[in-house]
């Protein structure tokens, strides 16, 4: 996927991946009142889809081109998207946002192989600036849900996005392989490096799941806003996610180094995120924007961990183990919320936030065991 009609094919694989990730969220309140239902199980429906999705694309991408798997995941989310806007079934709705979820993960991973495949040198730069094309669309799109709240039929007009991913990844040229691409055996010595980044990539997203799925409770709570204004905080959240994604990625255009990036923001996020813990229930406005700037320090993280691990794979290999690497990190998404819930009880106290500081300050510890593994392999070999 080198043309440039197939890179901006898979600048809109991920805009799609934005509008799926804060889409049902955001509709949630609005389905509910039109539906009378309790709804809560959409959510990790969601994430039980992305699971399954992720897993899937392991042996999607080892038989097929990553543009394959981006065409079906996208097809996926478009029709998942107007499902879940003219439901009129709760049922209806919670299978809606698993497809939403399956479609989310074939995308994710196929995107992070056809990144690998497009960049130029390390894959890390264009991955912080995919990923911050998601924060963007994400931050834009509960926006989108407020305005047409009343008439969620109209909100299908989202499917638009993934439907172009479709239009230009179809239209677009597949690249021949050349033998070093061809798929390859999963050999498990060679994927022993990895081990640190399968066990960062987890804990980031647990992380990260903590404060997008309670960007609007933690604020709620701490303030006592009405939930109309609190919902404004996954705006919020999402905005300030572009903001660190692409400030990454102008920073590595300047050279800087991956490992310097996730180490600096990591740290400084688990430090932020500390502070807010200690100035939650005293002053909760200190704590909230403590949060915000921690979210900007974290935001590039994913697409760094993810970056670095895919660096140190030839195409073929990194075809066969992305599928494993972003599943690592859905489950991440799935459990790690629910440990730092049944730990600290409240999304919004001050063992909750501190919890998911200490998580967050294991991730540069293990990329750090990761790179020095490598510099040991490089001078002995």
């Amino acid at each position: 996927m080198t043309s440039s009609r197939n890179r901006t094919g898979l600048f809109a694989a991920f805009a799609s991946l934005g509008v799926t990730a804060a889409f049902i969220p955001a509709v949630l309140p609005s389905a509910e009142r039109m539906l009378s239902a309790e709804l809560s199980a959409a959510v990790p429906a969601l994430f039980a889809g992305l699971l399954v999705g992720v897993l899937l694309s392991g042996p999607l991408l080892v038989r097929r081109p990553a543009r394959v798997t981006l065409i079906l995941g996208s097809a996926l989310q478009a029709v998942a998207l107007v499902a879940a806007a003219w439901a009129g079934d709760p049922v209806l709705f919670i299978a809606a946002a698993a497809l939403a979820g399956l479609g989310f993960g074939l995308v994710e991973a196929a995107g992070s192989v056809a990144a690998k495949a497009a960049a130029t040198g390390s894959a890390t730069g264009l991955l912080s600036a995919l990923m911050g094309t998601v924060a963007v669309c994400a931050a834009l799109t509960p926006l989108a849900v407020a305005a047409g709240a009343a008439a969620l039929p109209a909100l299908s007009i989202l499917a638009v996005v993934p439907l172009g991913t479709i239009v230009l990844l179809a239209g677009g040229h597949e690249p021949s392989a050349s033998a070093s691409d061809a798929p390859a055996r999963r050999e498990v010595r060679a994927l022993l490096p990895l081990l640190p980044f399968a066990i960062a990539l987890p804990l980031y997203v647990g992380v990260e799941t903590v404060l997008s799925g309670w960007s609007a409770v933690i604020p709620a709570r701490a303030l006592t806003l009405d939930p109309a204004a609190a919902a404004l905080g996954t705006s919020a959240f999402r905005a300030l996610m572009a903001v660190g994604r692409f400030g990454a990625a102008g920073l590595r255009r300047r050279a800087v180094s991956p490992i310097a990036i996730l180490a600096v923001g990591t740290i400084g996020a688990a430090c932020l995120m500390t502070a807010a813990g200690l100035l939650v229930n005293d002053a909760p406005a200190g704590a909230l924007v403590a949060l915000a700037a921690s979210v900007v320090l974290l935001a590039p993280s994913y697409g760094l961990i993810l970056g670095l691990a895919l660096d140190r794979l030839d195409a073929a290999r990194s075809a066969a183990v992305t599928g494993t690497l972003v599943a690592c990190g859905a489950v991440g998404g799935t459990f790690v919320p629910s440990l730092v819930l049944l730990i600290g009880r409240d999304p919004a106290s001050s063992t909750t936030l501190i919890v998911s500081a200490a998580l967050c300050a294991v991730v540069p510890v293990l990329v750090l065991i990761a790179a020095r593994a490598r510099q040991r392999t490089s001078t002995t070999s």
